[in-house]
């Protein structure tokens, strides 16, 4: 994030601590509006153009992008910084969804997208598009480049209770609609020490083509018997209940949370963290609860620096490091390989190597996100070096 939004948020969390005794709902709904409308509005990438004013040269070339709402905080920053070491190109990103933001590449209505689904995972599924965004033709193959990890968070809110566990079983039960109320069996047996009230759960979910789909039902379906053999997908769940409240952004998941008591929803870990929302500590392979952290994350993906093809690996099923958080999504920048316009191409592989660069790392880890380990991320680089 930029040093401005820092500012207004550590202000509205001061205001928020004189609030906290009389109301925590309150100050947590406080704190959730005004960051969504942060991002919204683009403060947050507008503001850090201002800071670097002293950079008086004109872009040369400007870049779109659009995709996983994801990376939108982790963006900020390096959009912040990129624009400080390249004032000759501007790029603005369009957190509209994995899925939207792959087709927009594909028509041709933007540069490069960000997916936190693998391109397999969305293009062997039906976007349902309007024709008028039917993608068009791109002579050369898209380009599918990591560039960070990041936690899939569940978030939820029931007044009072903290420090919630959640079995594999509960997991599975809540979004299948087995599991109705807060107070059920499997709930309370990991989290004696916690009052749950009789309360009926409300699922909050995301409605769109989403890599937050794909991530939660890839952990449900791979860590319960009970949902062995059904597909993982970027839509909605089909087993969510029926009065599931779906919303097309993480932004109105968390938006819809913080306005209902009872509810669960899912969205990136960075959400939560910022925005001090309760998330759950979720059971990992090994029976451990365990809180989306940077060292649980790392534990998650480990595996990968053993990988002699790194860049094959384009999820983590089960992570089996006893201290692993378990629902764990890689994110994409995924581009053209060549591009029509000699100078676009130029630029887009200028910004994909700043994204793989250490200042880049350092804004992922201050941003709740996972660094790639070093094997996967110097085959990154090469990939991303063969753009033109």
């Amino acid at each position: 994030m930029t040093q401005d939004s820092v500012y207004i948020l550590e202000n509205l969390r001061e205001r928020c601590a004189m609030l906290n005794r009389i109301s925590p709902k309150l100050c947590v709904q406080i704190l959730a509006a005004s960051f969504l409308s942060l991002l919204a509005t683009g403060f947050l990438i507008k503001s850090s153009y201002a800071q670097d004013s002293y950079a008086q040269a004109e872009p040369h070339e400007e870049l779109s992008g659009a995709g996983s709402m994801y990376p939108d905080v982790l963006f900020n920053e390096t959009l912040r910084l990129f624009k400080t070491s390249n004032p000759d190109i501007e790029v603005r990103y369009d957190p509209i969804g994995s899925g939207a933001g792959v087709l927009a590449l594909q028509s041709g209505k933007v540069d490069f997208a960000v997916s936190s689904a693998p391109l397999e995972a969305i293009l062997e599924q039906d976007l349902d598009v309007d024709a008028a965004d039917e993608p068009v033709a791109i002579e050369d193959k898209l380009l599918e480049i990591p560039i960070t990890a990041g936690m899939l968070g569940i978030l939820y809110n029931i007044e009072g209770v903290g420090h919630l566990k959640l079995t594999r079983n509960a997991l599975s039960g809540i979004f299948d609609g087995s599991i109705q109320f807060w107070n059920h069996r499997e709930i309370r047996m990991v989290n004696p020490d916690l009052r749950l009230p009789k309360l009926k759960i409300t699922i909050i979910g995301r409605s769109d083509a989403s890599g937050a789909n794909l991530a939660l039902s890839r952990h449900l379906y791979s860590a319960e018997n009970a949902w062995a053999g059904k597909t993982a997908g970027i839509w909605p769940l089909e087993t969510f209940p029926k009065d599931t409240i779906l919303v097309p952004s993480s932004s109105e998941v968390v938006t819809k949370l913080t306005e209902i008591n009872g509810s669960i929803g899912y969205a990136p870990s960075a959400f939560g963290s910022t925005l001090g929302i309760p998330m759950a500590l979720v059971e990992n392979q090994k029976g451990n609860f365990i809180a989306p952290s940077l060292n649980a994350g790392e534990a998650a993906i480990e595996e990968i620096s053993r990988s002699g093809e790194p860049l094959s690996i384009d999820e983590i099923h089960n992570p089996e490091s006893p201290s692993a958080y378990p629902i764990i999504s890689f994110f994409w920048l995924v581009t053209e390989d060549v591009y029509p316009d000699e100078k676009t191409g130029t630029a887009v592989r200028e910004f994909a190597e700043f994204v793989l660069s250490g200042q880049a790392r350092g804004a992922a880890i201050s941003s709740g996100y996972i660094p790639l380990p070093s094997n996967m991320r110097a085959a990154a680089k090469k990939l991303a070096a063969t753009i033109h």
